[in-house]
């Protein structure tokens, strides 16, 4: 397991020796750092420390400051479980429950029009995950002149939990994690003209839990108007919420077993205490009625979600997450009776060993199929809406890996190169796809629509089209009904 280094937090002032450029926020003056056309503005509290009597609470407002706080080191992470596979070499960043810090990347010059801001919002199965991570960095987007920021959220027991003792405080309970991000949204809205970006043209995006939330942020009353363009990457299906009830009675019998009966004595405990580790993926999302009233497919079904803008996708191996979930191609199938020996087949048609298919068929039920349904829905709604299929490889790797798995878009995404990552060196061919992927998503930011001049045009999904762009190992090209016969099969034989 890899082990991240615990170091106090401290906030430090800056140094007049080494001057930075600086913002006016609303809660005091910050530093930053520029090189290159790029200002870096790391670790600015957008709450108050959800510590001691405020754990299990809404993110309250931060405290003003006197002076000018340094921004120039990423604020610690969330407390969760150690990784397996660090995010780049020689990654290491504190934790603490102290976390609810953004950071912000701007073109150097913030003076005349205002900017599109994009909101990162990490993913992690709403268990583990950083703001900090090397993959995240704003660089290339604000060289597309596009204000960034990233954003640090409660996470595991910390960020999702309910408990009766809660419920008397007046405020909304249990889903912690989406409150620090509508509260960091909200910090956004008030702040982020400072830094030259336009409250008013704001996209979140996210990956994996992040592009979870992203669905779950469209389909909130309570995030409604503080964004105005919506990216999900591999969101999954967010079927299922957990009822209020049942949360509360999960996290009482969780907290009689740490003999910690009242509220007071639930947050004395220890946070090592309150992770305990290792911790599994939980049903982790709660029906609490104010943050979250219904499952996303409820809500993208109705309509009750914001009519903006929205580009959505998947990557061609989402099959890899099964190493964290053994076995799980084969519940799925068992659990799809008569309908599900038909389904694989279909998998098999082309030659394809049957273990392969399976797992095949696990990835796509699992992130495509969900990315496809919701672009339906949001066209049958009369909405805009652009769907991807992510299975590009970089040429080093390809004789390593059978396909683009979970995640693998992210490097593209924000265009990082080897030299930030150092996991691989990338081509020619690799550096190209991402300048062109990030240039979709920065346009998509800056127009509620991906396509913009030199780059193939990427039409629009609608309910005669069907259409998405492939970003694949060819090149980047339109289809039309991809995979229609077997998608269409598994949505008929999983989706009730």
């Amino acid at each position: 397991m890899f082990k991240r280094v615990g170091v106090p937090l401290y906030l430090l002032m800056a140094s007049s020796a080494l001057a930075g450029p600086v913002v006016t926020t609303s809660a005091g003056r910050i530093e930053g750092t520029s090189e290159n056309g790029v200002s870096r503005y790391l670790g600015i509290p957008f709450a108050t420390p959800p510590v001691g009597d405020l754990r299990w609470r809404a993110p309250q407002p931060v405290k003003p400051w006197s002076g000018l706080l340094e921004a120039r080191s990423f604020g610690p992470d969330c407390v969760q479980m150690d990784m397996e596979n660090p995010p780049g070499p020689g990654f290491v960043n504190p934790e603490s429950e102290d976390c609810l810090y953004l950071n912000v990347w701007a073109p150097e010059n913030t003076s005349g029009r205002k900017r599109p801001v994009m909101v990162w919002i990490y993913g992690g199965a709403f268990i583990m995950g950083a703001a900090s991570y090397p993959s995240y960095d704003g660089t290339a987007f604000a060289r597309q002149d596009v204000v960034m920021v990233s954003l640090n959220y409660r996470v595991g027991r910390f960020g999702f939990f309910a408990h009766p003792e809660l419920k008397g405080e007046g405020e909304d309970v249990g889903n912690y994690g989406l409150m620090d991000q509508i509260k960091a949204l909200e910090w956004v809205r008030d702040n982020i003209a400072a830094f030259g970006g336009d409250p008013a043209n704001v996209t979140i995006f996210g990956e994996s839990a992040g592009a979870s939330s992203v669905n779950f942020l469209m389909a909130s009353p309570k995030a409604r108007g503080l964004f105005h363009k919506a990216i999900a990457q591999s969101g999954g299906t967010n079927g299922f919420v957990k009822p209020l009830d049942k949360a509360r009675a999960d996290g009482k019998a969780w907290g009689d077993k740490k003999g910690a009966t009242t509220l007071a004595a639930l947050r004395a405990l220890p946070a090592a205490a309150v992770l305990d580790a290792p911790v599994l993926v939980p049903e982790s999302v709660i029906a609490d009625g104010q943050i979250v009233r219904e499952s996303t497919p409820e809500a993208y079904k109705a309509g009750h979600v914001a009519d903006i803008p929205y580009l959505v996708g998947a990557n061609d191996y989402e099959e890899s997450l099964i190493r964290w979930l053994p076995g799980a191609e084969k519940k799925l199938i068992e659990s799809l009776g008569t309908k599900g020996e038909g389904v694989v087949k279909l998998y098999m048609a082309d030659g394809t060993a049957r273990e392969i298919a399976e797992k095949r068929l696990w990835g796509e039920y699992a992130m495509t199929l969900p990315a496809r349904w919701r672009a339906e829905q949001t066209a049958q709604n009369k909405g805009k809406v652009w769907l991807y299929r992510f299975s590009y490889v970089p040429e080093t790797l390809r004789a390593k890996m059978p396909g683009a798995g979970h995640e693998n878009e992210i490097e593209m995404v924000f265009d990082i190169r080897q030299s930030r990552t150092q996991r691989h060196v990338w081509t020619a061919a690799d550096l190209t796809m991402a300048r062109t992927m990030n240039r979709y998503w920065a346009n998509f930011a800056k127009t509620g629509d991906p396509n913009g001049d030199g780059l193939k045009n990427w039409p629009r999904y609608t309910v005669k089209s069907r259409a998405l762009m492939h970003f694949a190992k060819d090149g980047i090209a339109p289809a039309i009904d991809f995979e229609k016969a077997r998608l269409d099969a598994l949505e008929a034989a999983t989706v009730k």
